[in-house]
């Protein structure tokens, strides 16, 4: 009858302890990575409350706003953001804005564009030159 008493007092500790000891995610402030590039802006949200897709985008609050819907997978790429200092905003439903900052986009270059779409077909994705193609 003790060794029941004990081996369940273990099992009982142990849960716990395992319990205690994994990280959770509730606690997470949600936090979006922005990169410019060429006429483009890469965005991709972590540890948002709510499903990615319900995100919104502004690539240029200041200039021409749009909200552009992030996909399910949390990352979208932004096109036509004219080049120079942009102010981009990404909020979340329930999580309110969780970026505002300044990006540098950098002007349009269709020859390094396709020499990019070359190394990426090509499978030399480490010699693309824009990070939002990366």
């Amino acid at each position: 009858m003790r060794v029941r008493y004990v081996s369940a007092a273990a099992a009982v500790l142990s849960t716990a302890a395992v319990f205690l000891t994994i990280p959770g995610v509730a606690g997470a402030a949600a936090t979006a990575d922005v990169v410019p590039g060429r006429t483009r802006v890469m965005v991709t949200v972590h540890g948002v409350p709510v499903h990615p897709e319900s995100c919104r985008v502004d690539p240029d609050v200041e200039g021409n706003t749009r909200s552009l819907p992030l996909e399910p997978s949390g990352t979208m790429v932004a096109h036509n953001v004219a080049p120079g200092p942009r102010r981009v905003r990404v909020w979340c439903p329930d999580g309110g804005v969780i970026f505002e900052r300044i990006v540098d986009v950098l002007p349009a270059d269709p020859l390094a564009d396709a020499a990019d779409t070359v190394f990426r077909t090509a499978g030399s994705s480490d010699r693309v030159t824009d990070p939002t193609l990366r």
